[in-house]
């Protein structure tokens, strides 16, 4: 396939990174957190911050 010494270097790398990447956001990336955000309406405070409310206004 053409498979050199660099391009097998670059490959692990990128391999490597992807897996680092994957395993750092993972736990962000669970059913209740992202129903939350998709399902409510959020609050932004007046500070920046932004709130999920549990129960949607209709």
């Amino acid at each position: 396939m053409g498979l050199n010494v660099p391009i097998f270097i670059l490959m692990v790398i990128f391999g490597g990174f992807f897996l680092v990447s994957f395993l750092i956001t993972s736990p962000n990336m669970d059913t209740k957190g992202l129903l939350r955000v998709l399902y409510s309406k959020p609050v932004r405070k007046a500070d920046g911050t932004v709130e999920y409310p549990e129960t949607r206004n209709k």
